[in-house]
């Protein structure tokens, strides 16, 4: 019975993935994952709405993103793949503090627990902050990931600290 779950949920994952390559929005490696939105104190979040799925790979390659992400400070102690996108969920529309930003999410390919990004992004503005998380060294291979005792965490640009406490939150919490 298990079997056939797995299966049936590979399918679907494999349908999910091809569609958004025909319509060029995110490659294979890209596909989503199930996300969910919770609130933090001075914060709204939403969902973006399904047929306009916006990842980080996809936002990668828009000069504004790519360019505010080349500057923030921080940046350069990030893996490649940080760069190019990653494994991504959904961006999300979230208000901080009376401003509409992206929150766009992504781990390392092939080891999602061991390294993730946040990025929230104004459209507007162009200011861009965010949270880096590595596994610690000495953490266990199957280290609790929904736990910041085994991380290590870089911050990027300069966050205010209702952006950290959305940051910290949708790394630890996102559910």
């Amino acid at each position: 019975m298990a079997y056939r779950f797995v299966v049936v949920l590979g399918i679907a994952a494999a349908c999910v993935a091809c569609s958004q390559q025909q319509e060029g929005s995110a490659p294979l490696a890209n596909a989503p994952r199930a996300a969910a939105t919770t609130s933090v104190p001075a914060l709204v979040t939403t969902t973006s709405t399904p047929s306009n799925l916006t990842y980080l790979y996809d936002l990668m390659q828009r000069p504004d993103f790519s360019t505010a992400f080349a500057a923030l400070s921080g940046v350069d102690q990030l893996p490649p793949w940080a760069s190019q996108g990653g494994v991504a969920t959904p961006a999300q529309q979230v208000t901080v503090n009376g401003r509409v930003e992206m929150l766009a999410t992504a781990c390392k390919p092939h080891d999602c627990p061991a390294e993730r990004i946040l990025i929230l992004y104004d459209e507007n503005t162009h200011a861009m902050s965010g949270l880096f998380a590595r596994r610690k060294p000495n953490a266990a291979n199957n280290a609790d990931s929904n736990d910041p005792a085994n991380d290590d965490l870089i911050w990027l640009g300069a966050p205010d600290e209702i952006s950290r406490q959305l940051l910290r939150q949708k790394l630890y919490s996102p559910d």
